[in-house]
This record gives C-alpha cells, structure tokens and sequence, in this order.
C-alpha cells in the first residue's frame, strides 16, 4: 500500500514526533512518503535521521501556499498515493481536500488536542464532516468533545499517542532536597501561573524541595517575572529547551502539570518513564495516564489547595512516592510501540 503523511514541518514537537512513529512503524509492510508542508523550516535533525533510518521517503513541498499544495497534488498522482494520514490543521483541511481531489481512497485527519481555538474547530468541523473519511483523534475527551460539537460520530478513531523506548522500572533515593519539575511550552495552555502559585503556598510550610520549569515559548518573560513577584527566585531554575532534558527529568523527584486542556500529554508519559509520580490537573486524557491515588493525584483546574496537598503527600513519603512512581511506569505499556502498531494496522485492514 502507498501512504503519504502530511505534516506542517518536521520539528521535535509531540504531534511531529507522533507522526514520525507512525511512518516508521508503517513503512514496515508499507511505502510510505512524509510530506513537509513548510519544507525545512524548523528542521530537526534527529526527526529527520529516524525517518531515514525506516526507510521513508521524505518529501520537502516548496513554493508559496498555493504552489505547495499544487506541488503537493502532482505528488499524490504522480506516486499512486491510496491512504494519507494528516496532522494539525493546515494539512487536515486543505490536505483532506486536495487528497480527494487527487483520487486518494482514504483520508485520515488527525486532531490531536482536547480542545481547539474556535476558528480551528470550524475548520476541523468542516473537514471532518465533508472531506475526510475519518479523524484519528490522541485521546478520547477530545472525541466526546468535538462530537458534542457536531463533528460525525461514525467518522471518530481514538488511538491515544505512542511512547517508545521505554526504560527499566527506576527506585528513586530518598534526597533530602526533592526536585518538582513541570515541562511544556510557555503558552497559556499549560497554565503557569498556577503552577507558581501552587509552589508559593507550597513553601510556606516546606522547604524540603525545589523546583525546576523547563520549556520555551513567547511566555518567558512572563513567567520569570511571576517566579520573582512570587518570592520563588532562590529555589526555581528556569532552562530554556536545554538538550539533556530527558536527563534533568529522570533526576526529578516529582511531576507538576497545570495544563487547562491536553491530549495525550507527551511530557506526563515521560515523567511515567523515569517512574516519577505524577500532580496533575484533570483534564484531558490525563485520567487515563494517572490513576488517582495509585500513580499520582488528579485536581480540577486552578485547585491550588488540592495541588499543594497531593505535591505535600508525595514530599512526606519517600515510600508513597516510589509505589507511585513504579506504578505509572507500569502503566506506560498501555502506550508501547506494539499496541500503537496494532491499533493502526487494525484500522488499514478495516477502514480502507
């Protein structure tokens, strides 16, 4: 079979990395071609190597708008493509489109949020409703919603995201001086001020704990200047997209997430690799990631009381929190490249 998979660029993002999984995985039995909508812009390197390392032809559309998708048109003749795969907006609705419009059988777009901005979710609407024959959606909430909100039931495929490579259960040491750590972009989705808001009141009654915010984004400023008119400047270190993240995470004691809305949140699942128990508010698919009272607690948004009393707990217990920690790792298989496989081969062999 001949599957394209579109995407705005191939970045380390989460949906780019999610993609990038899923040619891999389907060039295994299948010829697969990951179109670029942007070309290289935002090139990641290491994206890049592991689609060459599968074996995926890699396409860079170039041009301006409407040249990329004329570009993009003759290629979907030109290779005899039947199936494509769209990720994020731009490619879901002028994608779906001109994917029919060039004979491909079947189309799949793909949503991979709990929640869009509402011009999004028009466009999404009408894509799903008149276009694709299916959207794959990360995570079940954001099917309910978007179904509520008039997208086609019998056109919904929930497939939460893949985590490969997952590492050996890890027992934690007993430090005097525990790190709390939160990762994301600094947009207003993740809700910083929250989590400054939470440690604040959180250090009025402990001092046995630091706190560790990595990320990047057009919030920074904002965000450092909340850390400084909160009081939290001697015990909060701000990285900007340092490249051993995975490393500073894995040495982390606790996971922090204040996230207004989420999918399949990436960075949860990679706190649940180092066997980190997880405070996380309860949005999302979050519910499926954290078990409540077995591998971390769940709150409503903005709870700053019901986040200072899950993160208190885990402080208190060195033993609590290592149950919880093994507990989430252990849940992380749910999420295997083999069960992601599985569930994409199943739709090939009944949706096509």
């Amino acid at each position: 079979m001949k599957i394209a998979i579109l995407i705005p660029t191939i970045k380390p993002g989460g949906a780019e990395k999610q993609a990038a999984l899923l040619a891999a995985t389907l060039s295994q039995e299948h010829e697969v071609h990951f179109m670029s909508l942007w070309g290289k812009k935002d090139l990641s390197m290491t994206v890049k190597k592991f689609l060459e390392d599968a074996h995926v032809h890699i396409h860079y559309l170039s041009g301006r708008r409407i040249g990329k998708w004329k570009e993009y048109y003759r290629l979907l003749k030109q290779l005899h493509i039947e199936v494509a795969f769209n990720y994020l907006t731009a490619c879901d609705v002028t994608g779906a489109i001109v994917e029919k419009l060039a004979g491909v059988n079947t189309v799949f777009n793909g949503i991979r949020n709990s929640r869009l901005a509402p011009v999004k979710t028009i466009m999404e609407w009408f894509a799903h409703n008149f276009f694709a024959d299916y959207t794959i959606y990360n995570c079940q909430s954001g099917a309910d919603y978007f179904e509520k909100h008039g997208f086609c039931k019998k056109k919904t495929i929930v497939i939460h995201n893949c985590f490969p490579d997952i590492s050996d259960t890890i027992v934690h040491e007993d430090k005097q001086i525990k790190t709390i750590i939160t990762v994301g972009r600094f947009e207003p989705q993740k809700d910083y001020l929250t989590a400054i808001k939470t440690i604040a009141e959180l250090r009025k009654t402990r001092q046995d704990f630091v706190f560790t915010i990595i990320g990047h984004g057009h919030l920074e400023a904002q965000i450092r200047t909340w850390v400084k008119e909160y009081g939290l400047t001697d015990y909060t270190q701000i990285l900007i997209a340092p490249n051993n993240v995975q490393e500073i995470l894995k040495s982390a004691d606790i996971y922090l997430s204040t996230s207004l809305f989420e999918g399949t949140s990436n960075s949860i699942m990679e706190a649940m690799n180092w066997s980190i128990p997880v405070v996380a508010t309860n949005v999302g698919d979050n519910y499926v990631l954290v078990e409540e009272d077995k591998s971390g607690y769940l709150t409503p948004i903005g709870d700053v009381d019901r986040l200072v009393k899950g993160l208190s707990i885990l402080l208190s217990s060195y033993q609590t929190r290592v149950l919880m920690g093994q507990k989430g790792h252990e849940n992380l298989y749910n999420f295997s490249p083999e069960k992601f496989r599985d569930n994409y081969y199943e739709i090939l062999k009944t949706k096509i």
